[in-house]
């Protein structure tokens, strides 16, 4: 009952705001928003650092409008390649903008898209291009120091005593460390000409200067990236990221996928880009460069790295495999707590090298790709129906052509590849401008069973750029001047059999959204998205487990309005529906209610969330949640209960010294213990403070 009392409470005050007066919103907020629409297409975690650094360093330093390159605007995700080739041809037409308000007059820009970019962009008079001055650059570039912690304040299973007998024959029942999480981070940055630093990071649960961390954290992250030195457009040493083409045969770093952004489909901003993060897989460990020659683009790279594997016992039955180490899989957790996950820590060495060729001429751009991966151990899974065409071995070979072309109000993407085993894989797409209120994407892909890419990262519904083949259309339609319709389909197909499909089988994706934005103080969306594919029944028949049809469904209203030019406030209500052929539907909501402050006589900025849910796990709903800087928070719902956080930004020295305190809680009224096994924790409750502390000079 109290829940439901809730409910119609959050209801009743969501329609307040349409009567409310505020001011705009800052660019931490759009920042927020532009990681949750990327968030919402993948349940996957990803890695936001490089984004984060991209547009705060833009809101520091915004991009000059009239002297911005094609790459540096990619680094925009919200705008889409109508919008980057407006900006750019404006450049070419208009001459030097005089004042940011122009941008009204670039083609492809609403009334909101000028007020998501203005944090991040400026107009001044254009000064002759210089080399990196190292000098100034010392004298004049900012220094950013990072300390954080992090903890879960209930006692877990992991870290409860045992009995030393019982210890030692469960060696992985306890974890070898303290439950705090460290991380520190030291980065140095010059405009866009040199950056360098250095990011280091213990988890939970890991040990910490003792035992088998006797170096102090347990992983380590370093890099130093010029550009534009002589006919350098890019160095970087130590560790990078690199990805090229639409990431059929490399990308690592944050990828495009489906989303409310249903233009930005092609991927942008490719190249060499510097790793500061501490995902302890998706970076490169070694060297690379861009040279330009004229209108050639020409990079190289070389990576070499220990990553974790399991170890298994070379098969002596086969000669040729004796001598060799054989792994039955890589590990990618980058935990290593305990015995067992310390045994597969940096097991195996990965070497990567290749290269890309860009020929860039007025409106088209051809490329070509090559990337070798080398392991000194056997990759030796073991086999089942749905995995018999995936990687196995020592080393894999791939390489691709792409290309961008832009023709009056069309622009034409792809790329096609080929792997080492003769498979291919191919994307072509195509995106154009109908009117100044309706554009339009279409994206074919066809992805072999048998592809095999390592590093591979293209778009589509699965999570391997494997096995599918599929069409996607999107529109975006401004019917009215302040109201946004975003919408796409997707139908796809999985030619060869899946972890959880016994069979070949296919889906479709419905996706709507609507933005109503009035003034400057208010923003309303209501979205629906829908998927339906088959997967495995829970039962089998003469030994075989069916298909049957799953559908999930999602409707999402949310709210945004400004009270004042301090106070802020966010409503949403979620639900989500989940049903299978034949089965009771499941259903499940989420509500909440977000107050941002941001006194203006104070160095204050707090934020605080109340939120009911009650989903099965099957219909579980995920929200973002405003965290610390460079500290990521988008849980997923399940269960019954209410979740509460609190996050608080002071600024001790105003340019120099800022502290960030949050308090995040979980209380489950169905639950008597949270998690399981060595995770778990005994009661309804499960809470976590974070400190960090950012120091600038």
């Amino acid at each position: 009952m109290l829940q439901k009392k809730y409910f119609f409470i959050f209801l009743l005050i969501l329609f307040y705001p349409l009567f409310s007066q505020g001011q705009i919103i800052n660019e931490t907020q759009t920042i927020e928003q532009l990681i949750e629409e990327i968030a919402a297409s993948s349940d996957e975690e990803l890695d936001y650092t490089t984004l984060f650094d991209d547009l705060n360093a833009f809101a520091q330093n915004p991009l000059n409008l009239n002297i911005a390159t094609r790459e540096e605007l990619e680094k925009f995700q919200f705008l889409n390649d109508f919008q980057i080739e407006g900006i750019l041809n404006y450049q070419k037409r208009a001459g030097e903008m005089q004042t940011i308000y122009e941008l009204q007059y670039v083609s492809g820009f609403s009334r909101e898209d000028i007020k998501r970019i203005l944090p991040f962009v400026t107009v001044v008079p254009v000064n002759e291009t210089q080399l990196p001055n190292f000098k100034k650059a010392f004298k004049y570039g900012s220094n950013t120091v990072f300390l954080r912690t992090q903890f879960i304040t209930q006692e877990q299973a992991g870290y409860t005593p045992i009995d030393p007998f019982e210890l030692e024959t469960s060696p992985n029942s306890r974890f070898l460390g303290n439950r705090m999480k460290y991380y520190a981070r030291y980065k140095f940055q010059y405009k866009n000409s040199i950056s360098y630093g250095m990011t280091a990071e213990k988890d939970a649960g890991e040990e910490f200067f003792k035992g088998t961390q006797k170096r102090g954290f347990d992983f380590y992250s370093a890099h130093l990236k010029i550009n534009n030195l002589w006919k350098f457009k890019t160095i970087v040493v130590g560790d990078f990221q690199a990805g090229f083409g639409q990431g059929l045969v490399l990308w690592s770093g944050l990828s495009s996928g489906k989303s409310s952004y249903v233009l930005n489909i092609s991927k942008k901003y490719s190249g060499l880009k510097k790793y500061s993060s501490v995902d302890e897989n998706k970076f490169m460990r070694g060297t690379g460069t861009t040279v330009r020659l004229g209108n050639f683009d020409i990079t190289g790279f070389i990576s070499q790295k220990k990553i974790d594997g399991n170890i298994t016992l070379s098969d002596t039955s086969n000669q040729e495999s004796f001598d060799e180490t054989i792994v039955s899989s890589f590990q990618i957790t980058g935990m290593h707590r305990t015995p067992g996950e310390i045994a597969d820590r940096k097991t195996i060495r990965e070497t990567i090298y290749g290269g890309n060729i860009n020929y860039n001429f007025k409106r088209l751009k051809i490329g070509g790709t090559y990337v070798k991966t080398t392991f000194d151990a056997v990759l030796q899974k073991e086999l089942k129906p749905y995995s018999i065409y995936a990687f196995q071995g020592k080393e894999n070979e791939a390489y691709s052509v792409d290309y961008k072309a832009y023709l009056m109000n069309f622009n034409f993407f792809g790329e096609e590849a080929m792997s080492q085993n003769g498979a291919y894989a191919l994307l072509n797409g195509v995106s154009v401008n109908l009117a100044s209120q309706i554009s339009l994407v279409a994206l074919h892909r066809y992805y072999s069973p048998d592809y095999q890419s390592i590093y591979a990262v293209g778009f589509g519904e699965s999570g391997t750029t494997a096995n599918e083949r599929g069409t996607y259309i999107g529109a975006e339609i401004h019917p009215y001047q302040r109201i946004t319709v975003s919408t796409y389909y997707d139908a796809y197909q999985f030619p060869w059999l899946r972890s959880n499909a016994n069979a070949p089988s296919g889906g479709n994706d419905f996706f709507v959204q609507t933005d109503f934005t009035a003034r400057y103080n208010l923003f309303v969306s209501l979205r629906f998205k829908q998927e339906t594919k088959p997967e495995n029944t829970s039962f089998d028949i003469a030994g075989i487990k069916p298909l049957m049809l799953v559908t999930k469904k999602q409707i999402r209203f949310h709210i945004n309005y400004g009270l004042s030019k301090i106070l802020t406030l966010k409503n949403r209500v979620e639900l989500a529906f989940y049903k299978k052929q034949d089965e009771n539907a499941q259903t499940g909501y989420l509500v909440y209610q977000d107050i941002s402050y941001h006194p203006t006589r104070l160095p204050l900025v707090l934020d605080f969330r109340y939120e009911l849910f009650d989903a099965p796990y099957d219909a579980r709903i995920y929200a973002y949640e405003t965290d610390i800087l460079y500290g990521y928070s988008i849980p997923g719902f399940s269960g019954r209960g209410m979740r509460t956080y609190l996050t608080l930004k002071y600024t001790l020295i105003d340019n120099y010294i800022d502290l960030w305190l949050r308090y995040a809680l979980y209380h489950y009224t169905d639950k008597s213990t949270i998690s399981s096994g060595i995770t778990e924790i005994n009661g309804p409750n499960s809470s976590e403070i974070k400190i960090q502390l950012r120091i600038s000079f």
